[in-house]
């Protein structure tokens, strides 16, 4: 069987077994899929066009008629389109995933620099920017490079910089354009929508409510393994001399912790719309309130992180915040994995991190 192979790689593989039907037919809400759409991402993806849309046209005012009034508003937008965007980021599949768009917002991780050495390029160059910014590298797409041009070395002066006003332009106009398109690929009408919220044997990717359900809880899986795995570990090291905070997203703008408590709080609120804590079995809601409360605990570790991102990771008492929100995002993810998702009556397969 090809590692690639669609719907079970994709998403999961159902037990047979008649008694195990009839208890995930209890467990899971038929109509799981619009309480996911209607409860969250129908309004998540609001409010991530809104917020590109408001950064983009922050840019906009700030490049014709530079102010320091100016550069504090793009700012604020820049911090409330990242926060927006790690709800967004936990939806990883359907329009997510096409056309690259994660790893056009949010090219991560990047162990190598390339964001850095591809954005310091371009803006040293002499060469025209791309008119078309979506044909080049993803790396050049995103918010990652959107964080070195307003708050890397010579943002402070954005404003003054012809050149590098005009890329942040074509980031933030390019983010916003991907956040239409994110909310067109969950438009009324489109065959994705329909198979989610909808499924039946003849439609693609989802046949059930049971495969609903499993993409639901293996978008959470995913959400909390990467945050903890690829943004808060490599920082951290296994020890204070390894720590280095310059290896966690949005260090630059001081971001990093709120980014990543709002990837935390986006599972907490998938899970809840997907009716895993208030649904129709009591074994499952059970589940889904252990796992919100580790949840909760790691966002309020990192929340009150207080040191900047760059030197928090070794610094004794934020350090030991982070490393207790990834002891509790680990047991979370144990518990959506494992009880949970055996609750619900799943087998789970590979999840978007898996390699091939």
């Amino acid at each position: 069987m090809q590692a690639r192979l669609s719907r079970c790689v994709l998403i999961l593989c159902l037990s047979s077994a008649p008694a195990l039907a009839q208890e995930t037919a209890s467990t899971i809400a038929p109509d799981v899929g619009n309480r996911v759409l209607e409860g969250y991402v129908t309004p998540t993806l609001k409010r991530f066009r809104e917020a590109s849309g408001a950064l983009s046209a922050a840019l906009g005012d700030v490049c014709g008629a530079p102010s320091d009034s100016g550069l504090v508003a793009v700012h604020q937008r820049f911090s409330e389109t990242v926060a927006v965007w790690g709800h967004v980021s936990v939806l990883r599949f359907g329009p997510l995933v096409a056309e690259n768009r994660f790893e056009r917002v949010f090219f991560w991780p990047d162990p190598r620099g390339v964001t850095l050495r591809q954005v310091q390029g371009l803006l040293a160059s002499d060469e025209p920017l791309p008119q078309e910014l979506a044909a080049q590298s993803v790396a050049l797409q995103g918010l990652p490079a959107l964080d070195y041009v307003l708050f890397g070395t010579g943002g402070d002066k954005l404003a003054d910089d012809a050149r590098r006003c005009a890329y942040a332009q074509a980031v933030a106009g390019n983010v916003a354009d991907i956040a239409g398109a994110l909310e067109n690929g969950w438009a009324e009408g489109t065959a994705f929508r329909a198979s989610f919220t909808a499924p039946a044997p003849d439609r693609d990717p989802y046949r059930s409510s049971a495969e609903v359900a499993g993409e639901v809880v293996k978008a959470a899986g995913t959400a909390i393994e990467f945050a903890r795995n690829a943004e808060l570990l490599p920082a951290l090291g296994k020890s204070v001399e390894k720590a280095r905070g310059k290896r966690a997203p949005f260090w630059r703008s001081g971001e990093t912790f709120a980014f990543t408590a709002a990837q935390i709080e986006g599972v907490q609120q998938l899970i809840t719309a997907a009716g895993f804590v208030d649904g129709p079995s009591d074994l499952v809601n059970g589940y889904g309130e252990s796992m919100n409360f580790d949840l909760a605990h790691a966002r309020d570790a990192l929340e009150a992180v207080a040191g900047a991102p760059e030197a928090a990771f070794a610094e004794e008492e934020d350090r030991g915040r982070i490393s207790y929100a990834t002891i509790a995002m680990e047991g979370a993810k144990h518990t959506l994995n494992g009880e949970l998702a055996g609750a619900l009556g799943l087998v789970m397969g590979f999840n978007a991190l898996d390699g091939d």
